[in-house]
């Protein structure tokens, strides 16, 4: 009984990671819509500050097994993925996996080809930047 119940566990989680890794396996262009960073600038008593906007750039994704090549203006970085399941009150896209590299964070729909990338940096707080935009299969 166990058995069967360990077996159909591992069946439904293998059809679920497959729809994400098959989708991988074609290398995707993607372009920012919008991209933001903070402002290490001091900004005067009682005003807000406000996230400066960043160039939009354009990247190239190639994936291989669990890791995703970023391919940015001639340069190239590494980042190991996993498929991104939702919690319970979460409303993570069904099918997206989300990456991680040092200080970059990226969670990509592959349902409908979006993304959000993140970068953190505690050493460097100009460093602080969030985008998101749109890809398409090559």
């Amino acid at each position: 009984m166990i058995a069967h119940r360990v077996a159909l566990t591992g069946a439904v989680l293998i059809l679920s990671i497959a729809p994400a890794a098959s989708q991988l396996r074609r290398p995707m262009t993607c372009t920012e819509d919008v991209s933001v960073g903070l402002d290490a600038a001091p900004v005067p008593e009682g005003a807000k500050p406000q996230p400066q906007p960043q160039r939009p750039r354009t990247f190239s994704l190639v994936a291989s097994g669990g890791f995703l090549t970023v391919i940015s203006a001639g340069r190239s970085d590494y980042y190991e993925c996993q498929v991104a399941s939702p919690r319970l009150n979460e409303r993570t896209p069904r099918n997206a996996i989300k990456c991680q590299n040092g200080v970059y964070f990226l969670l990509i729909d592959l349902n409908k080809l979006n993304f959000v990338e993140a970068q953190l940096n505690p050493e460097d707080r100009s460093e602080i930047k969030v985008s998101y935009g749109s890809c398409r299969s090559l």
